[in-house]
């Protein structure tokens, strides 16, 4: 009987600490879903001339990743009218505040990366940005020019 009594108690206290375990989960996404997305959109430069050059469909993915941090790519740009190829663009260590849905960027003196190295004449100054609501709208200084892209989350 005291056996009984013993193993009876063990299940009340059991069952205790598993109804103190609350279900906070509510409708905003965990970093796991938002470690990646890929948009797609408008590329805008500000050329020297005082022209703008406008490219559309511009894929822009990024990522959270544990060396580089949070990482813009420019899949397949180019920046002017005169440019011979288009290439990939790559922002390492961006800064990033999530606070529930929305992604905040910000950041200044990143030297890019783009055909295999890095490209220090064109260093990203004054980035600032918003994910949120399935766009990303970035803008920056690439160099001495200033971009601005604004576009919709790919569907998946």
């Amino acid at each position: 009987m005291k056996q009984f009594k013993f193993l009876a108690a063990l299940l009340i206290a059991g069952a205790t600490f598993a109804a103190c375990d609350k279900d906070d989960k509510n409708d905003e996404p965990t970093p796991a879903e938002t470690t990646s997305a890929s948009f797609q959109g408008t590329l805008t430069v500000d050329q020297t001339d005082g022209s703008t050059y406008t490219q559309e469909n511009v894929v822009v993915d990024y990522a959270i990743t544990d060396t580089a941090g949070f990482v813009l790519v420019f899949n397949q740009v180019s920046f002017s009218p005169k440019m011979p190829v288009k290439l990939d663009m790559t922002i390492p260590n961006v800064s990033y505040v999530m606070v529930g849905s929305e992604i905040t960027l910000a950041g200044d003196k990143i030297v890019p990366l783009a055909m295999g190295g890095e490209f220090p004449k064109y260093i990203i100054t004054n980035l600032t940005g918003t994910i949120a609501d399935g766009t990303l709208s970035v803008s920056m200084n690439c160099g001495s020019s200033p971009m601005k892209f604004d576009g919709t989350k790919s569907k998946e």
